[in-house]
């Protein structure tokens, strides 16, 4: 006799997830890539960035090294600080008159939803 599939739900998985991915973040754990931007360096996750961004995935899939530094010359670092909120926590609050730099960096970095069309997921 075969028994009842049951459906488990976590009701608050995306808020949960978000919050830790942005403590990770914040505490600099886990990273296993850096970004180098005008002398700044940012320690960030792969599974993050080639989530959000062809550009960066495309670099890891390519790239062995375990740890990467990718230095990224024609983004300033506030577009990529602006960025790098997008990715993690899925949104970013930037002023009108800075809007037009920031789709600029996305377009070069192609960054899903800003850049590039984000594409619902295949099963």
């Amino acid at each position: 006799m075969e028994s009842e599939l049951l459906s488990l739900k976590w009701n608050n998985h995306r808020t949960t997830f978000l919050h830790v991915i942005g403590t990770l973040r914040s505490k600099a754990s886990y990273t296993d890539a850096t970004l180098a931007c005008d002398g700044k360096f940012y320690p960030v996750h792969k599974l993050v960035l080639s989530t959000c961004s062809e550009y960066f995935g495309a670099i890891f899939e390519r790239t062995p090294c375990k740890s990467p530094v990718i230095v990224l010359k024609d983004i300033e670092c506030k577009n990529l600080e602006f960025l790098l909120d997008y990715m993690y926590i899925g949104e970013v609050n930037v002023r009108q008159n800075e809007l037009a730099a920031l789709i600029k960096a996305a377009e070069c970095l192609k960054i899903k939803g800003l850049a590039v069309p984000d594409e619902e997921p295949s099963v």
